[in-house]
Formats: structure tokens, C-alpha cells, sequence
């Protein structure tokens, strides 16, 4: 990968440029000058845009090519000049949209004094453009460059977006063009109203709009900036020093580099000195580098498309993310099994391995609600085909594990090996990737169609389905039809799908791309400089080849990052259609900005390092704020062996991923918990037995998700977003507002560093008060992970199990901690926990419980007219923390009746104020329990 531009060490040379008012440009090397006049040097000098990030730029060419240079450590040494010199000037008067919903207005390239364009980066800039403001509500709005005369529409990518369309009453921002004058340099800004905090500053300058060349650089108001990915970032707060992140989805396992991996999703968050928060979403869908930069500012910097931005005023985190999901979409609805413990592994030899794991993991008790099988169980690797001699038992299995409540889900690739006749099915209905024309097609792919051929999986050579083509969806859901009628699988694990193709351009037998503008773009990349061979056809076809229907073909440059957002899509709707009602899930490995609506997402080809462990909570949380909150690691890791400390670790924080997979690679060793009965499994039985206690919190929050876009994993900051210390924590994190989870991150730590935020919280375990706030360290044995419950807060609980089908017909519980008023509030939301569509169809309820001035009140809500039929278990146990004293009375009335509980059926301990209610109450009636 070519170093930085920013540690490049270079001589001390700068070039001014039209230093006095004569109305002509002079370009001359002179010495530097700091005083040089500011609308040539930027004002500061930690906010540099650099010209040519991927070249070995020295003086002379920077300076040629119309740059200025500087060494100076740590910075970029050929950078641009300001925006009086180098963007785009106003060249019309604005104009106002009707009701208050924006305004556009003209620019062009900036001239000289001459009247010539200033110097180009790329190439084929384009000299005339519109910059257009959207106003979509209150708290959002949205802005666009593109060529003056051009329809936006076909400059976006085909992603189903929204764009709200709310009545503007209480606009909390102020977009503003800093100059409007004919001639004037382009600055435009958005404010905060409430603060006048800008939150949003093109004024560093840099604008470039050209054929696959687009450049846009903002300030920030802080330096707390979060999100972008999808990649590994050390920190959840970003590191501002110039750092470059590239955005193109490849497959690439997370390793300890500034890589672009599976997924691409162009969002961020800043959090203002005040607390406030806002994002901002990049609505493109062309491969993307981003640059920090210490002033604190971004730069963007992307191949094609348009320079089209979405903002979010929040001003909360958790708003900010809502505000976003109204225009990405919000998280599927999972099955409820689908937030059980789960296993897998790549390597199993035959059926019979897969039973002895999950006869393994039955003999230690560990709860089980989900058994994989990954491509050992195909024939040479072909989707939707059973290895008749290692694997040809495997469909009776599944049917036997079933009646004890245990699912199953396979792995499909989207590569297709093309002799079978799944391929040929597809041929027939022209399904497949092909060429953007017969002339740029190498001499070694196959004479008779234009179907670009690579390598993937399968023994053979593989060709793959375009996913936005209509025949695709009816080729693929038939054959998920066909396969279902020989396994009967429950869900869908889609892996590949970046798309991966196997060597690239790297050897003379496998796929060569040929040279053209696509796949060597003048504008190199960061992703291309991440590959084998510097090229973005690097680990994926090539660039050359069209997708979609005839109507609406794009370039695999344009749809790549969509690759498996298009199959996703496609694969929900087909495993629903062919469950016949079921909800189902799709676990897809590479996704979009939207993706959330259609699949979970695992965190990818992991290490098993304490690293990577580590690097977990920020993956979770990164995603959350992407609006995918289903989400999680695999456990243990997958690339390398694991250790029995690491797994037993990684077991217990791994308890609390939204998606709790463990999961490993093919020369690994076995690490299902079962392989060490009295450490990894004993810990891990016991983090999963509190897990599943908590299921039905868990369950509330993803519907809180699916109905509002808001996080189920949330950074500390996201709740204390004014505690400048909660902001940088990425070693903690929390299931909602209201659990705290802590765990063990190093070898051989028996305690651990947590911050504990200025609140009330108690300790899951005692139900004692926490006395101790801010920095300190907690014991924290090898079976203990660390978990603290928030005062104010109602948590449904449900009596654990070893599979979810038995979980649910147990009683419920309600864990009560109380905040510094003796009161809180809750709720819990409850279906079939299966079916399709239960919240459109009203097939669920809804309960609230809330707890203030020493009454509980519990109450149901359902959908008029539905064919719900309520909820067949029993609320048996509440648990209240922070209790003052004894109660000498404790009455309950419903509609109908009121009774005192009998002394039997509450206790109190005194030493941590602990209030235990042992009573049935019916989850389909209203009470209210009065406390004396």
C-alpha cells in the first residue's frame, strides 16, 4: 500500500499563486513564506487537501500541476490551494424552491484573471454545475452537486431510499451561502439555530465535480467524530491526523490496517462540544476514500455518482440515527430464535460431526438455538446441491433436531459454477453478469456468450447472478424452492457476496481485467492501493461489466458496493415466500447504507486475537449507528486457533452480541464450548443463561428498532453524550438505555477497567447499589462478566432455557431498578415471535409497567380487531433494586378485584435493598400493585 502522503518527508519548497491584483495567474517556485496572503495559503496549517494522495508527488511536479508544496511533518506536503483559486464560484442568482423546502442556485469553475478554468486534478472537469438544498424537515435536509442540466435521479445509485417530505414549522438549522455574489468563491454553511454551532463548512475548499473525479471537504465542529466503514478502526472516536479510510466492498478479512473490508456505508456522527449530535450521509454508491483532518474537517473523495448529502440535526445520538433511518429504512424485524446462541464452523467432515457438536453442547448444558453448515456440506461446493457421500444424511438430521427446537441455516454463495444445472437454469433466463460489450471481453472467457466467467468456490469456473435483474430474483427464489423440498433450512446465510472472485488479475489462468477508464480510473483510489495489484477489480470482477434490466443498466463501477445489498433483497423476499409465512432471516456478509431491512451482518473473517475481541464492541456499535443493530463477531475468532481463556472470554462477551455466533475456519481446532466442559462452557453457560433470561428486553429493543430506527447496542456516549469521558469509551457497551455490559478484553486479567457514567446503576448479580461512579476497577474472575443495570428502567425478563421454543413457554420476570425518584418505567413487546408481518397485521402486544410514587402499574395494549389472542404465560417474579425498607402492605387490584399478597409472596433484603415480588400475574390484564 503506498504510504501517506502525510509522513512523506519533501523539501521546502511552496509556489504562490496570483500573489498580487495584476489580472494575470503567475505560477513561480519561490521560498516559503508564512505570511504568504491567505487566499493562497490555508489559514491554518493542519487543514490541508491534498492533490494527489496516491502519486510520489516531489516539488516540481506538485507544483507544476498548479499545487502548492511544503514539508512540514506530519502533513501533506502537496496540497491545495484555497477556495478564491481552486472550486467553483456563484454564477447566478439563487433560487428559491415553493413552501420553504430550499433553494439552488448556479456554479461554475473558478477563472483566472484571464478568464481560463483553473487547473484540473483529473481531467474532465465539468465547468457548470447546480448546487441544490433540500429542506425535508425539520431536522433534516439534503444537498447536491451535479452537472448544471443533468437529472439528479440518474446520478444517484439504485438503493430504495426515502426522502421525507415533512412541513417545515420548526426549522432548527440555517443553510446559508456564505458570498452570493456573481464571481464570488462557493461557501456554503449550516448552522445550528440553537447554538449557531456550524455544523456543516465547505470554506477549506477543494470542490471538484468531473466525469469520475468528486471532491468535498467540510470542517468539523469537534473532533468527536464516529462512524464510516466498513472497516477496523482501533477506536471508536476516530483518529483525526490525516487518516484515510477507504469505502469499497471487498473481501478482505479485518486486519490491523486502514483496509476497506465487506461493506460500505458513507455515514457519520459528530458530537458537538455542547453534547449536541448531528450525522451526515453520503448517498453514493462509487467507490469512496475519506480523509481526516486535524483542523478538525473531512474530505470526500469518490469515482463517479454525485456529491449528494443527507444531514441530521438530532440533536441526540439516538435521534440522529432515527432521523437516519427515516431516509435509509430501519432494521428487519428477526425471528426470535434468531437471538439465540448459534454454531458453526467451516470444516465439518460430515453429518456426523455436526451431531456430535450438537450432542457436545446439549451434554454441557449450553443453550443452542441455531447449528450451521457452511460449504462442507455441498457437492464440490455448487449451491443448492448435498455432498451425497459425507453429507447425504443431512436433511434427516435437520428434521430430527427440529422437534427439539433446534433451527438450521445453510451458507449459499452468489457465484455459480457453470456445469450444473442450476447454471444452466440461470443461462436460460439470462441471469448472469456479462460483459459491457463483446470487443473489451479477454480472449480467454468463453466464445458463446457474454458472461463474464471467474473463480470462486466450486471445483469449476463460476459465473455470477446479477441481482438487479427481475429474472434473477425468479431464477434464485426458484431454486432456493427446489433446495428447500430436499433441506428443510430456516434461514439463510449469503457469504461472498462483495463479490468475492478469487486472484484477480494475478495469474494468467484466472480472470484479467482488461485495461480501460473503469477499472484504472484516473483517481486511483485507496481501495485500488489496498489490492494485490493496485486495481479495483482486485478480489472482484471487473469494472467492465453491466448490471440490471436493459432499461436501467449501470456499470459494475457504479452498483459495486451493492452487490450484496442487491442479493440481500432478493434472498429475504425468496426464503419468505418459500417458508410460506415465516420471517425468517438473511445473514449477509457484504452491505449498504439500507441493508438493516433485509439482513443481519456478521463482523467477517476475524482473527482470533484479544485484538479482535477488542475490536468487536466498535464493529457493534459502528453498525448500530449504520441501522443494522443486528449484529455481531464470531466468537472465539475464526482465522487461527483459539486459546481456552481467550474462548472462555469471548464466550461470555459474546453472550451479549446482538447475533451470538461461534463460529471458526476449516484448519482451526474444534472451540464449540462443549471442547472444555468445566472452563469455556461453564462461563459461557452461564453469560448465555442470563442472555436468554433477558431475551425479552432484548426482543423489545429490536422492535423499538424495526418501529423507531433507534440502536440496540449503544455506546456509552449515545446516553451520556454531555460526559466528555463516556464519548472516547469503546471497551464497554450497553443493550438499550438501561444494561451496562463490561467485559474482560486482555489475557489473564482478573479485573477489569470500566467507567461507570454518573447515573444509578445497580449490579446485576447482587441488585446492589453501586457506590462508586466514574474510572474504577472491578473484580472480575474468569466466569464473571461484569453487567450493571440503570436505575429508572423496567427490564422483561422470561426464566431461561436451552433453546428458545422452550424459553418461551416459561413465566415472565420484571427487573425493576430504581433511579434516584424510586421509580421507573418499561415496556415489552411480544408476537409468535416467527411469522411475518405480525406488526402490520396487529398480531402482537404490547405491556408497560411503570413504577412511581410507590405504585406499580401494569398495563396491555392491543391492535383492535386483531386475531391476537394474548400472551398463554404468566409475569411470576419482580425484582425492585434500590428498594428503601420493607413494605408492610402489598395490595393488587385489576379491573375486577383487589387482594393483599400474603407475607410468603414478597421478601426484602435489607444489606442491598433488594424487593422480590413472588406472585402470578396474567400478562393479558391491567393491575396495579400499591406498595405501603
Amino acid at each position: 500500500m503506498a504510504p501517506s502522503a502525510a509522513t512523506k518527508k519533501k523539501r521546502l519548497i511552496f509556489i504562490g499563486i496570483g500573489v498580487t491584483l495584476m489580472l494575470v495567474v503567475i505560477i513561480v517556485p519561490i521560498s516559503i513564506e508564512l505570511s504568504q496572503e491567505k487566499n493562497q495559503v490555508p489559514s491554518t496549517l493542519d487543514n490541508r487537501i491534498e492533490c494527489f494522495p496516491f502519486k510520489n508527488m516531489g516539488s516540481e511536479n506538485c507544483t507544476k500541476a498548479g499545487c502548492l508544496w511544503e514539508t512540514v511533518s506530519g502533513q501533506p506536503s502537496c496540497f491545495l490551494p484555497d477556495s478564491s483559486v481552486y472550486g467553483y464560484e456563484i454564477n447566478s442568482a439563487q433560487t428559491n424552491f415553493p413552501n420553504n423546502k430550499g433553494f439552488s442556485i448556479n456554479l461554475r469553475r473558478i477563472r483566472s484573471a484571464d478568464g481560463t478554468q483553473s487547473f484540473s486534478l483529473y481531467g474532465n472537469d465539468i465547468d457548470e454545475i447546480t448546487f441544490a438544498v433540500n429542506y425535508h424537515s425539520d431536522n433534516t435536509l439534503g444537498i447536491a452537486f451535479y452537472p448544471k442540466g443533468a437529472n439528479p435521479e440518474q446520478l444517484r445509485p439504485p438503493v430504495a431510499i426515502t426522502f421525507p417530505n415533512k412541513e417545515i414549522s420548526d426549522q432548527r438549522y440555517e443553510a446559508r451561502l456564505v458570498n452570493t455574489g456573481i464571481g464570488q468563491p462557493f461557501n456554503f454553511q449550516i448552522i445550528r439555530r440553537s447554538s449557531k454551532v456550524v455544523i456543516f463548512d465547505t470554506s477549506m475548499g477543494g470542490l471538484t465535480v468531473a466525469k469520475q473525479f468528486l471532491m468535498l471537504s467540510t470542517k468539523l465542529p469537534s473532533e468527536y467524530l464516529y462512524g464510516l466503514g466498513e472497516n477496523t478502526h482501533d477506536t471508536f472516536l476516530h483518529d483525526m491526523n490525516y487518516r484515510m479510510w477507504p469505502i469499497f466492498s471487498r473481501d478482505i478479512s479485518p486486519i490491523d490496517e486502514d483496509v476497506n473490508l465487506y461493506g460500505a456505508h458513507p455515514f457519520y456522527m459528530v458530537c458537538e462540544n455542547d453534547g449536541s449530535s448531528h450525522g451526515v450521509f453520503f448517498y453514493n454508491s462509487h467507490s469512496i476514500d475519506v480523509t481526516t483532518m486535524p483542523n478538525p474537517g473531512l474530505t470526500f473523495r469518490t469515482i463517479g455518482g454525485m456529491l449528494e448529502f443527507f444531514v441530521f440535526l438530532g440533536p441526540e445520538p439516538e435521534s440522529v440515527v432515527k432521523q437516519y433511518s427515516d431516509v435509509i429504512g430501519k432494521t428487519f424485524m428477526p425471528p426470535y430464535f434468531a437471538l439465540g446462541f448459534q454454531l458453526s464452523r467451516w470444516g465439518y467432515k460430515n453429518t456426523s460431526e455436526i451431531r456430535q457438536v450438537i450432542d457436545r453442547t446439549r451434554s454441557v448444558y449450553i443453550p443452542h438455538d441455531i447449528q450451521y453448515a457452511d460449504i462442507d456440506y455441498m457437492d464440490g461446493r455448487r449451491d443448492f446441491t448435498i455432498d451425497p457421500d459425507n453429507f447425504g444424511d443431512l436433511p434427516a438430521l435437520v428434521d430430527e433436531v427440529k422437534q427439539d427446537g433446534l433451527r438450521f441455516i445453510i451458507i449459499l454463495d452468489p457465484a455459480i459454477a457453470n456445469d450444473y444445472q442450476t447454471y444452466d437454469r440461470g443461462v436460460a433466463l439470462s441471469v448472469y453478469a456479462e460483459w459491457v460489450n463483446a470487443t473489451i471481453k479477454p480472449d480467454d472467457q468463453p466464445t458463446d456468450s457474454n458472461i463474464i466467467i471467474g473463480n470462486v468456490w466450486p471445483d469449476n469456473k463460476t459465473a455470477f447472478p446479477d441481482f438487479f435483474k427481475k429474472s434473477t430474483e425468479t431464477w434464485w427464489t426458484e431454486e432456493i424452492r427446489l433446495f428447500y423440498q430436499q433441506l428443510k433450512f430456516d434461514a439463510l446465510w449469503i457469504d461472498m457476496n462483495e463479490v468475492s472472485n478469487f486472484d484477480t488479475n494475478l495469474y494468467s489462468d484466472k480472470l484479467q481485467c482488461p485495461t480501460n477508464e473503469w477499472d484504472d480510473p484516473p483517481y486511483e483510489t485507496m481501495a485500488a492501493h489496498t489490492g494485490p495489484t493496485y486495481r479495483l477489480s482486485d478480489k472482484t470482477i471487473c469494472m467492465v461489466t453491466k448490471f440490471g434490466d436493459v432499461s436501467q443498466e449501470r456499470l459494475h463501477y457504479e452498483v459495486h458496493n451493492l452487490y450484496g445489498y442487491s442479493q440481500a433483497i432478493v434472498t429475504q423476499r425468496a426464503v419468505r415466500q418459500v417458508l410460506s409465512g415465516k420471517r425468517s432471516m438473511v445473514l449477509s456478509r457484504s452491505t449498504f447504507a439500507g441493508s438493516g431491512q433485509y439482513t443481519g451482518h456478521w463482523l467477517g473473517d476475524n482473527f482470533s486475537t484479544w485484538k479482535n475481541m477488542a475490536d468487536s464492541i466498535i464493529g457493534m456499535m459502528e453498525f448500530n449507528m449504520f441501522g443494522m443493530p443486528y449484529i455481531g463477531a464470531d466468537i472465539c475468532g475464526f482465522i487461527f486457533d483459539t486459546t481456552e481463556e481467550m474462548c472462555e472470554r469471548w464466550m461470555e462477551i459474546g453472550a451479549f452480541y446482538p447475533f451470538s455466533r461461534n463460529h471458526n475456519n476449516i484448519d482451526a481446532i474444534d472451540q464449540d464450548p462443549g471442547i472444555w466442559p468445566t472452563t469455556v462452557a461453564a462461563s459461557g453457560r452461564k453469560a448465555l443463561n442470563i442472555r436468554y433470561r433477558l431475551l425479552p428486553y432484548l426482543y423489545t429493543l429490536f422492535y423499538e428498532s424495526h418501529t423507531t430506527g433507534s440502536t440496540v447496542i449503544r455506546p456509552l456516549y449515545h446516553e451520556f453524550s454531555q460526559d466528555r469521558k463516556a464519548r472516547s469509551i469503546d471497551k464497554q457497551f450497553m443493550w438499550g438505555p438501561a444494561l451496562l455490559i463490561s467485559p474482560v478484553l486482555e489475557e489473564g486479567k482478573l479485573s477489569v477497567d470500566v467507567y461507570i457514567p454518573d447515573d444509578v446503576w445497580y449490579d446485576y448479580y447482587t441488585g446492589a447499589r453501586v457506590t462508586v461512579l466514574g474510572s474504577t476497577t472491578l473484580s472480575a474472575p474468569r466466569d464473571h462478566i461484569n453487567l450493571h443495570l440503570r436505575g429508572g428502567y423496567i427490564l422483561p425478563a422470561q426464566k431461561p432455557a436451552l433453546n428458545t421454543m422452550l424459553s418461551r413457554q416459561n413465566n415472565f420476570e420484571l427487573l425493576v431498578p430504581l433511579n434516584d425518584q424510586n421509580s421507573a418505567s418499561g415496556k415489552m413487546f411480544w408476537d409468535d415471535g416467527e411469522s411475518a408481518n405480525t406488526i402490520e397485521d396487529g398480531l402482537y402486544q404490547i405491556n408497560t409497567f411503570e413504577l412511581s410514587n410507590n405504585l406499580l402499574t401494569m398495563k396491555v395494549e392491543m391492535v383492535a380487531e386483531s386475531t391476537w389472542t394474548g400472551i398463554s404465560q404468566m409475569l411470576d417474579t419482580i425484582e425492585i433494586m434500590g428498594w428503601p425498607n420493607s413494605p408492610t402492605k402489598v395490595s393488587v387490584k385489576n379491573s375486577t378485584d383487589i387482594w393483599t399478597l400474603n407475607a410468603d409472596e414478597y421478601f426484602y433484603i435489607v444489606e442491598t435493598k433488594r424487593l422480590t415480588i413472588s406472585h402470578e400475574f396474567d400478562m393479558n390484564k391491567d393491575y396495579t400493585v400499591q406498595f405501603e
